[in-house]
């Protein structure tokens, strides 16, 4: 085998394994709705900036990639300022105001939809996390609270 060859193939398997690796991956895409604000996409890792006292509606869809999922949506975790999320937490300053509970939408797709106030002035980092052997899911939303 020749260098153009050897590069070939190395090139086609880092392919292979990069397309591999997001077949994996679950997949959620944020929406959040509010007193400035209707049915907003958020991006992961991007920041939102929440009204101080606003109360807030944040959408969260999770596809499941690779079709055979065995942990459920709500073992999904979601950490406000690496503390888990809880109900009525003043102290977490993005306060949330009910449970966490997820409806599947079809076979593939669960949605949660979070009700939540913004109490305290400053960034708040919510951190969603699917631990699994299949590549899982950890992106955090930055909420900056004027």
């Amino acid at each position: 085998m020749g260098f153009r060859q050897y590069r070939f193939a190395l090139l086609f398997l880092v392919a292979l394994v990069s397309i591999g690796g997001s077949l994996f991956a679950c997949e959620m895409e944020f929406r959040i709705s509010g007193p400035t604000m209707t049915d907003m996409r958020i991006l992961p890792g991007s920041t939102i900036e929440l009204a101080h006292d606003g109360a807030y509606t944040l959408q969260v869809i999770f596809a499941e990639d690779h079709r055979a999922c065995k942990i459920p949506a709500e073992e999904t975790l979601f950490m406000l300022d690496k503390q888990k999320w809880r109900v009525g937490k003043t102290e977490q300053a993005v306060v949330l105001q009910e449970p966490i509970l997820w409806t599947e939408k079809d076979k593939l797709t669960n949605v949660a939809t979070i009700s939540l106030v913004a109490t305290n002035t400053g960034k708040r980092v919510l951190n969603i996390i699917r631990t699994c052997s299949k590549g899982g899911y950890d992106e955090q939303i930055i909420f900056s609270v004027v």
